[in-house]
């Protein structure tokens, strides 16, 4: 087992996207384990944190950029586009915010900073609809939206600058991701459907779900990601690689509404609600992940079952 906190003491980390859902909760880990962390963003933390610097930028100016990963240990190329079912009204920004930035991050990072670890979020949107369960990291690429398109566009990038300048880059295809919510910000909205769906029963509302809410996820929680991420950044084995990081099982969406509902105490469940337009043109239908070579590269398993995640979540939650 990786002991982060000899791995990444005394190093100098940046985190692009360091205030979003999971920059956030990678800048707490890293500031945890003794870093100098950089978060750089659009906006500035809700809240400062020991040990983190926060820099506010444009994650696609080169100038900016360049700076703050000048003798950068470790990179974590967390800033996001706008999601699958938004870029269907703005591709053009999100190409900006998914291809572009990746673009300058890359190229600073081997002008710049050759020797750091890029680690990239990548998604299961990737993949699209699903041909085989599990779905192995050589499932073809079918985005069905701009925002899946371009996700797969920005890890070619990753594992093209890998391959060409030896640059140490690892994408993490990540399954559907939730948890506590953004450091210091009582919003959490675009964190993830869990999220979604324990707020909405939390003020007493109803979750409505598509179709019956009988397709499958997979849930990976919050601190799962984490711990992948950096595990990724300091195993040499998995520099140019990509890899599945999600639970490896397929739940309903009916049944994780229920658990919330259940552990919430409050709030409906609405399982004859017609498919918006946008959402259905970008569904991909059931899916889950064949895990198999992160366990195998990284030594990574997924630690947080879905009702202890849930749990989890909604105490703090409540705690807010």
């Amino acid at each position: 087992m990786t002991d982060f906190s000899t791995a990444f003491k005394g190093s100098r980390c940046v985190v692009f996207g360091g205030t979003g859902f999971l920059g956030s909760h990678v800048v707490d880990a890293l500031a945890g384990c003794g870093s100098s962390v950089t978060a750089f963003d659009l906006r500035e933390p809700g809240q400062a944190r020991d040990g983190v610097v926060a820099v506010v930028g444009d994650a696609t100016d080169d100038d900016a950029v360049r700076s703050c990963i000048a003798g950068a240990d470790h990179i974590f190329a967390f800033a996001a586009g706008s999601g699958s079912v938004r870029s269907l009204a703005q591709p053009l920004s999100d190409l900006r915010t998914s291809c572009q930035m990746q673009l300058v991050l890359l190229e600073a990072v081997r002008v710049v900073a050759p020797g750091a670890s890029v680690v990239f979020p990548g998604s299961r949107l990737e993949y699209g609809k699903a041909r085989v369960l599990p779905m192995a990291e050589d499932h073809p690429m079918a985005g069905t939206s701009p925002y899946a398109i371009h996700k797969i566009t920005c890890d070619a990038y990753h594992r093209f600058y890998a391959e060409t300048y030896g640059l140490r880059t690892v994408v993490l295809r990540i399954a559907n991701p939730y948890g506590s919510h953004i450091s210091g910000d009582p919003a959490r909205a675009g964190t993830g459907i869990v999220n979604a769906f324990v707020d909405q029963a939390i003020a007493g509302g109803t979750i409505s779900l598509y179709g019956g809410g009988e397709q499958l996820r997979d849930l990976v929680f919050v601190d799962d990601v984490v711990r992948a991420a950096l595990l990724a950044s300091v195993t040499d084995r998995a520099w140019g690689r990509a890899f599945n990081i999600g639970s490896g099982c397929g739940v309903s969406l009916r049944s994780v509404a229920e658990a919330v509902v259940a552990e919430v105490g409050s709030g409906a469940i609405d399982v004859e609600a017609p498919w918006p337009a946008d959402a259905a043109a970008v569904e991909t239908g059931d899916f889950y992940f064949d895990v198999g070579l992160a366990r195998e590269v990284l030594g990574w398993v997924p630690e947080t079952g879905l009702r202890e995640g849930i749990r989890a979540l909604v105490q703090g939650s409540a705690g807010e």
